[in-house]
């Protein structure tokens, strides 16, 4: 006959898959905010080079087209900082949401420990019943 299992070690296994995905997503979310930091200072270089270039006399179509270029550079700055932003907030959120399941399975780990504490001298008492006792007068 096949043991059945304590339902706060099914528990615990539950939550250690849950922490387990939620950890992967932490790692992707802070590999893309890493990558996204890289392409804001990327940007910001590039938006520095352009400001020291601007000393000579230009012709209306280049100014026209250094304006547009700036402004393309200002559009995806903006962009990335948002996404920056956004990801920030979810990595936060993710993080809470992993530090409370870790602490809901330890507790179902303690509960179920303790489950089989109580099942192990529950056994040990019938095994005891069982066994016949020695008189001796």
């Amino acid at each position: 006959m096949r043991k059945r299992k304590n339902i706060f070690d099914l528990l615990s296994l539950k939550k250690k898959i849950s922490l387990n995905k939620k950890h992967r997503i932490s790692d992707e979310l802070s590999s893309e905010g890493v990558k996204n930091a890289k392409l804001i200072e990327q940007i910001k270089e590039l938006q520095d080079q352009r400001r020291k270039e601007n000393t000579a006399t230009k012709s209306a179509y280049f100014l026209k087209s250094e304006t547009w270029y700036s402004q393309k550079l200002a559009e995806e700055l903006q962009k990335t900082q948002t996404k920056q932003k956004f990801i920030e907030k979810e990595l936060k959120e993710i993080q809470k949401k992993i530090a409370i399941d870790h602490q809901n399975a330890s507790k179902a780990q303690m509960k179920a420990k303790e489950i089989r504490k109580k099942e192990a001298i529950a056994n040990e008492n019938r095994r005891d019943l069982l066994t016949p006792k020695i008189n001796k007068i």
